[in-house]
């Protein structure tokens, strides 16, 4: 599972470059997969063999937004929507959209970076935790 894809939801297509780059200087061996909104998510996870290692999420997804995603995907019957573990990253949040998704069960809640080198880091972070968890064989 940690060798499988990491998905990035987000229709910013200027984030969308300075993560493409972040990955391409960190050399990450994780497949990046970008996804534009919700439903594109749970179409993607409907008909995925595998779960991807992890999902990075904009919280202000427009149509159904990060939250309401958050909240289909703990609903689905499926254990492959359960388990992945599933990131916010925005350009803010209030203290009150925070406590939603933790109250979500998200795995992490992070602000867009200033500086690419800081996005960088806060990339190597994110992975290198969650390569070091233990986590459940999901499934389809």
């Amino acid at each position: 599972m940690q060798s499988e894809a990491i998905w990035i939801i987000d229709e910013d297509q200027d984030d969308r470059e300075l993560v493409r780059q972040a990955w391409e200087e960190l050399k990450l061996s994780n497949e990046l997969r970008f996804l534009d909104n919700a439903a594109d998510v749970v179409q993607q996870l409907n008909h995925a063999d595998l779960a991807p290692f992890i999902i990075i999420c904009s919280a202000n997804l427009a149509g159904t937004d990060g939250f309401e995603l958050r909240q289909m995907m703990l609903d689905h019957e499926s254990p492959k929507f359960h388990s992945v573990p599933f990131i916010f990253w925005s350009t803010q949040a209030s203290d009150a959209q925070i406590k939603r998704a933790y109250n979500l069960s998200v795995h992490g809640f992070f602000i867009k970076d200033d500086s690419f080198e800081e996005l960088k880091k806060t990339f190597t972070l994110i992975i290198n935790y969650w390569m070091k968890s233990k986590m459940p064989v999901v499934e389809s």
